[in-house]
């Protein structure tokens, strides 16, 4: 009998009702993309969403500011989801005003598909524009495979962290792996015509092209990339 194999998503979300549609939307996609055989694992895992979202719900009276941590455990043939209600969750503490939802992701490339979800429910209803919504999407998705790909290498012991912070006037997200780092300045340039046939360096380049700030910190293992609703003014 092989050994049983485990993988850990977690997601931590205001605890408000207006974000369970993020939870529902994650779970559903990994339930996709786990190709359970028969509908029984779908119908106890949409069960634990109802209790996630009475988790939530009752967080949320108890404290408005609470957030809401949603353990997602991934086995060969189930996915189960605990919950916590704490007002502590995030690593990288946002402001009062901005609205911020965590995802941890195990360092494996099968999960990067869902931040193709996460930043799609996020941006749903902000005032950004169909392109830029767009264009954060891959900025977003490219961060997120350098993390697990070239930061923790695709460590299972690793994670890739991301906080998405939703403000009035703009959307920052921060990405942090485990690895080692990297200079900005050694990554090729892929406008180069000696590295057009090279793959390195395209996501750095695709994420400045399309967010309006990125910031490397730690040794290059916290990226910090800023949109904004309305293009910032040039001194």
């Amino acid at each position: 009998m092989g050994e049983r194999t485990e993988q850990v998503i977690t997601l931590s979300l205001p605890s408000s009702m207006q974000q369970t549609n993020l939870l529902e939307a994650v779970v559903a996609e990994i339930l996709k993309e786990a190709n359970f055989t028969g509908d029984i694992e779908e119908r106890s895992n949409l069960a634990d969403i109802e209790a996630g979202t009475n988790a939530s719900k009752n967080g949320n009276r108890a404290s408005p500011s609470a957030h809401t941590t949603f353990k997602l455990t991934l086995t060969d043939d189930e996915l189960i989801i605990d919950t916590v209600v704490d007002s502590g969750a995030f690593k990288h503490k946002p402001s009062e005003t901005e609205k911020a939802v965590e995802l941890a992701l195990p360092s494996s490339m099968q999960h990067v598909y869902l931040l193709d979800v996460v930043v799609a429910e996020i941006l749903r209803d902000t005032g950004f524009s169909e392109e830029v919504r767009e264009q954060i999407n891959l900025a977003a998705i490219e961060a997120g495979t350098n993390a697990i790909k070239h930061g923790n290498k695709e460590d299972p012991n690793k994670k890739a962290l991301l906080l998405f912070c939703l403000d009035d006037d703009k959307l920052t997200i921060i990405i942090e792996d485990e690895g080692d780092g990297f200079t900005r300045r050694e990554v090729a340039d892929p406008l180069d015509p000696e590295n057009l046939l090279k793959s390195s360096g395209r996501g750095i380049f695709l994420m400045e092209a399309y967010m309006d700030s990125v910031i490397y910190e730690a040794k290059g293992t916290i990226i910090k990339m800023v949109k904004y609703k309305e293009a910032p003014q040039v001194p």
